[in-house]
């Protein structure tokens, strides 16, 4: 096979896979229908395109075509009737509009009523009120409706102060204005440049929220908050950052989360918050019937005679971290709030979470005083609660999740149900909110199959109107299906459950790109078998199973596989048994066994498991990657002597090691952006706190200080590197940077690089200018998987 046609195949072949991918978002029920948002790379444009699916429950059958999202389009909420629908657009202003040269863009609420079928309503958000609106909902972001769907809250960023050049001459106009003008500040952080909070989040500063009244288009700052800045502010230093709000049930009020950014005394320098489930925030209620009945007014007059409301109340005061607050529905004049918490909180970058309701009084519109209860505590060790169920192999290891579904309680408000993840899967439990029993439920949206020993991940997405729940299921081989489970389920939870099949959505073009001789194509549930792998190391104090899950290709026969180690990034996260494109291509069309490996300090294994590897990074990790892969081998499938390793972030910090530790083990190297040399890593990143918790232990970092490290502590930080072994590396190594990450700085990749250059290995470097951390624009993404693949190919 010459070169040409081999590259071909491999593009091909990786097309093909993640051509199958079905990455779901933004699903709800209304009316009758879910509808559910689907992402599809673009490799030709090098961006995602959206396709949003409407299907109607009583018969999946005759659901119409996806309809692509324009990306224009940011939000879609609709109103708990289903009757209207708010549509957050983001568009370009052409200069001849407005007359003032560039073109700028806008944000614009859209409300659609009659269902969504009549575009009702178009309202410009002013910028001179706030700058753009905050759509990550995966974190900070929220847009609700009230429950008369007469307004909705957000969240957006709060405007930057006014500043001028020293030099910049001021017009009569502009002299009207020059109290509010800071001159000289266009350079300085905290006026003219925010402090933004680190990789992903670039452009979040502060964030403050908001009420938006549908019909009179009227918008108002939520001004009875903690430390408020909406408008007011003379700088964005300090304060606190808030997200995530919801009316609550009565109206009178929104309750949101706070992050301290720097108001709360523990951020004395923004630390970075994706992937970081440990910064501190609490729960807070601010009155808002005073502003909802300013808003409802068309004009202006009498406004400054307007009762302000009563001041904010923080729901948890006593907890360090507290987030994602949902109603409910009320019964009796009381709804619950419920909410996840760590009353202690956790060092590590994520941990075990706590499920607390509070009972809400609709009357009063506030928390019932001492109504606090706690339904799951965090679980230290698997098994210390629940009625001893077990999932491969592992008892309830307690709750490991992000946020709660926006509608997460049953239509009686007796159950809440949430997906977590457990082990190495990913399912979804129903809590009591009466007793706090945990139970996971148990269906198979594949069970015509016929098969006895499935470990799919499931998702909950939300409830049906009738009381059923739509849910997804995916597999290692099997890319995500939408299903719905029906209103029984809750009686029958600990049976097989029946559950219907809603959408199961055929593979999606990536590409225009045709070659003459392609590879074989992708099938779902073909082409490669996954299982589930635990041991338990004798190294270590807290002992708990490290799991791993072994993907195989099918037709190996007899012959030994090579194999390639995959320890996850994080370090505080897991790989579920869940369909991850790349790893499919290297298995089904490269070949190879893979092995993800969660090692102990993975969520989903216990408070215990996760914190026992702080202070121990790059050795107990490091060996319970070496046992999994031992136990993998022991099953007579590997070649022992093929063995290969790759990883992302801490999966790259460990492939590192890996190979200056165990040279004779692995024997090939892949890896991006990896952290190499903590030392020199620690006042350059966005996470300070990880190089001191992951290599000192927990409580080394001093949170309401910054500072650098001591000698005795930037040796202890060497000794954990992966730098500290280099003269051991044999591996030929691959390392890919994006050149963009403030989470690794690229300085580390480079060191790397050029160190096993000079020790005349074979290494290659990939470079991508546009990437972050994850590496995750299309192109790039799709160009790293190929030419690790390669890599594998030519030295494994």
């Amino acid at each position: 096979m010459n070169q040409q046609h081999h590259h071909q195949r491999d593009a091909a072949a990786y097309q093909d896979f993640v051509s199958s991918a079905v990455d779901f978002s933004g699903c709800y029920v209304r009316n009758g229908f879910v509808t559910a948002t689907r992402s599809v790379r673009d490799i030709d444009t090098n961006s995602r395109r959206s396709f949003v699916y409407n299907i109607p429950l009583s018969s999946p059958s005759l659901a119409a075509p996806p309809m692509e999202l324009s990306a224009k389009i940011k939000a879609r909420v609709p109103s708990p009737s289903g009757d209207k629908l708010a549509v957050l657009v983001e568009e370009s202003v052409p200069s001849d509009i407005e007359g003032k040269g560039q073109d700028k863009k806008r944000h614009v609420m859209e409300i659609w009523t009659n269902k969504g079928h009549q575009l009702a309503k178009r309202i410009v958000l002013p910028s001179t009120i706030h700058g753009p609106v905050c759509t990550d909902f995966a974190w900070f972001g929220g847009i609700s409706w009230s429950p008369d769907e007469t307004a909705l809250v957000y969240s957006a960023e709060v405007n930057k102060p006014k500043t001028a050049s020293y030099f910049a001459t001021s017009s009569k106009e502009d002299d009207k204005e020059e109290d509010d003008t800071i001159v000289g500040g266009q350079y300085t952080l905290g006026v003219g440049k925010k402090e933004d909070w680190g990789e992903k989040y670039g452009t979040t500063a502060l964030l403050a929220l908001f009420c938006l009244n549908v019909s009179t288009g009227k918008i108002g700052a939520v001004e009875n908050v903690p430390a408020c800045t909406n408008t007011a502010s003379q700088t964005t230093d300090g304060n606190h950052v808030l997200g995530q709000p919801i009316f609550s049930p009565c109206g009178q009020a929104v309750v949101y989360t706070g992050w301290d950014a720097g108001g709360g005394g523990e951020m004395p320098r923004r630390l970075g918050a994706i992937y970081c489930y440990h910064r501190p925030c609490q729960i807070y209620s601010s009155p808002v019937s005073q502003l909802l009945k300013t808003l409802e007014i068309d004009t202006t007059e009498d406004e400054d005679e307007t009762v302000a409301d009563d001041n904010f109340v923080c729901i948890t005061p006593n907890d360090r971290l507290s987030r994602s607050p949902r109603f409910s529905p009320p019964s009796d004049g009381v709804a619950k709030l419920a909410y996840l918490s760590h009353t202690k909180g956790f060092d590590t970058h994520n941990g075990c979470m706590a499920l607390h309701t509070s009972d809400w009084c609709m009357s009063k519109g506030s928390v019932v005083d001492g109504s606090k209860k706690v339904v799951v505590d965090v679980v230290t060790l698997p098994g210390e609660r629940g009625d001893g169920e077990t999932i491969s192999g592992l008892k309830f290891p307690g709750l490991f999740l992000n946020q709660l579904s926006d509608r997460c309680f049953s239509p009686d408000g007796k159950f809440i149900l949430t997906s977590s993840q457990w082990g190495s899967v990913v399912r979804v439990v129903s809590i009591s909110l009466d007793d706090g029993s945990v139970t996971p439920l148990s269906f198979d949206m594949r069970d015509g199959d016929n098969r006895n020993d499935a470990e799919p991940s499931q998702q909950f997405l939300c409830f049906t109107d009738d009381g059923g729940a739509i849910v997804t299921q995916s597999e290692c081989n099997y890319p995500t299906m939408l299903g719905s489970l029906p209103s029984s389920f809750l009686t029958d939870a600990k049976g097989g459950l029946s559950s219907q099949v809603l959408a199961e959505l055929p593979s999606a073009a990536t590409s225009s790109f045709s070659p003459s001789s392609a590879a074989s194509g992708f099938k779902a549930g073909s082409g490669f078998s996954f299982k589930i792998m635990n041991i338990l190391p004798e190294h270590g104090d807290v002992k708990v199973d490290v799991s791993s899950i072994l993907l195989l290709p099918d037709d190996a026969g007899n012959e030994k596989l090579p194999l390639i180690v995959v320890p996850h990034g994080g370090p505080h996260s897991a790989t579920p048994t869940s369909f991850v494109p790349s790893y499919g291509y290297l298995c089904q069309h490269g070949k190879y066994a893979v092995l993800h490996v969660n090692f102990r300090g993975s969520t989903g294994f216990g408070q215990a498991a996760l914190e026992s590897l702080a202070g121990n990074a790059g050795t107990q990790d490091v060996l319970d990657v070496v046992a999994a892969t031992r136990a993998a081998i022991d099953t007579g499938a590997i070649d022992p002597e093929r063995v290969g390793i790759c990883g992302g972030s801490h999966g790259g910090f460990l492939a590192a090691h890996l190979s200056g530790q165990h040279p004779d083990l692995f024997k090939v190297a892949s890896m991006r952006n990896p952290c190499i040399n903590i030392a020199s890593m620690v006042t350059a990143t966005d996470i300070p706190d990880w190089c001191y918790v992951e290599t000192l232990g927990i409580g080394k970092y001093e949170w309401d200080n910054f500072r650098a490290p001591s000698k005795e502590e930037n040796d202890k930080m060497w000794d954990n590197s992966p730098i500290a072994h280099l003269e051991n590396v044999k591996a030929p190594t691959l390392v890919a940077l994006g050149m963009k990450d403030r989470r690794v700085p690229p300085s580390q990749g480079l060191e790397y690089f050029h160190s096993l250059r000079a020790k005349s290995l074979p290494t290659k470097l990939l470079v991508y200018e546009d990437c972050d951390h994850a590496i995750d624009r299309v192109v790039s993404e799709a160009d790293f998987w190929i030419n690790t693949k390669q890599w594998f190919d030519k030295h494994l």
